[in-house]
């Protein structure tokens, strides 16, 4: 699914919706052009989170982040050596 599909299934921005990618919120996948490809699954699977409640929400987010980005950051920074 697009980004600009993704945001409006999620009634939400389609910056929003890049952050949620980076942040490990969203499965992407890119095309051989480089165009950022977000799982309709994925897309789901957020939406259901966000409607939990307040004190449900977060730590379901987490284990979304955790699943989605392993041990490893969204956008890692390098490292000086």
């Amino acid at each position: 699914m697009r980004t600009s599909q993704a945001a409006a299934e999620l009634n939400v921005s389609a910056s929003t919706v890049i952050a949620w990618c980076r942040d490990g919120l969203l499965r992407t996948t890119r095309t051989a052009g480089g165009h950022r490809r977000i799982l309709a699954s994925s897309v789901i699977e957020l939406r259901d989170t966000l409607a939990l409640p307040d004190g449900q929400r977060e730590p379901a987010m987490a284990e979304l982040r955790r699943r989605n980005l392993g041990d490893e950051p969204a956008d890692p920074k390098p490292t000086s050596s």
